[in-house]
């Protein structure tokens, strides 16, 4: 039977937080990835991954098998939902919801930094302050520093966003600024309503994070723990739990996980 294969450059750039990343780590990552992108995969389609590589910039290249170009595309799709794909700076769509991460957080006061995987030359989107303050906090005059700790931002965080300003300078370096998808807005407006404290993760799979709180006891205090990205979670926390404690009860046996806090009731009197 003929086969096509399809093969895409995911914008996630693989990350070890504390240390050096190994080969062991790197096969192992590789691994999990697969693992989580399967999951994604309609049962009824004929698609299956043929292989991951790595790039030397640490992003992935996918290469998808099927039956035919179109189920091999609608699989790659669903699959760029989490992994973003890598987009040519000549090329940058505006308007268009893009995954990418969270980058260079705190680094600088006139507002955050993503990367949604623009090559030739490379260029990261500003989500610059003052739309921060519109989408974010009522247009309150917080600094991005106190935006970064309101919200539990921090590098690595997936985050869905549009592109709103596109100029290129003289020698065609693109110069980007974007704001939040509407869809980031509602997940976030939802998390909100909900009222749980909610913990965001960074540099180690759910899987473990799951361990991790099963074996200290804590399963008893989550209500369920979302994938955010392959190696990003948000745990969401019983009614009575705080995440401030359950962090400092777990913190140390997840010496290679970053988290951060999304108190809803902080954050609940901009919504």
């Amino acid at each position: 039977m003929h086969h096509t294969s399809l093969a895409y450059v995911t914008a996630y750039q693989f990350y070890a937080i504390n240390k050096a990343k190994t080969a062991q780590e790197r096969t192992n990552f590789l691994r999990t990835f697969q693992r989580v992108l399967e999951e994604r995969i309609p049962h009824d389609l004929d698609v299956k991954i043929d292989d991951l590589e790595f790039r030397l910039d640490n992003r992935i290249k996918i290469t998808l098998i099927g039956p035919n170009k179109d189920e091999c595309q609608f699989v790659s799709r669903i699959l760029q939902e989490l992994t973003g794909r890598v987009i040519d700076a000549n090329n940058i769509p505006k308007n268009t919801p893009l995954i990418g991460q969270l980058t260079s957080i705190g680094s600088v006061g006139f507002g955050v930094f993503v990367d949604i995987g623009i090559e030739g030359p490379s260029k990261e989107v500003l989500i610059p302050l003052f739309r921060l303050r519109q989408q974010l906090v009522g247009n309150d005059k917080l600094s991005t520093k106190e935006i970064i700790h309101l919200y539990g931002l921090m590098n690595h965080l997936p985050v869905e966003l549009e592109v709103t300003k596109l100029t290129y300078e003289k020698k065609g370096k693109p110069k980007v600024e974007g704001q939040f998808s509407e869809n980031f807005l509602v997940k976030i407006r939802q998390m909100v309503e909900e009222g749980w404290d909610t913990i965001f993760t960074t540099g180690v799979s759910r899987q473990m994070i799951k361990k991790t709180l099963a074996k200290r006891g804590h399963t008893i205090d989550i209500m369920q723990i979302d994938r955010l990205g392959p190696m990003e979670a948000a745990v969401r926390c019983k009614s009575g739990t705080t995440a401030a404690g359950l962090i400092a009860h777990i913190g140390k046996f997840l010496p290679n996980c970053r988290m951060t806090v999304f108190n809803p009731e902080r954050v609940a009197k901009y919504w």
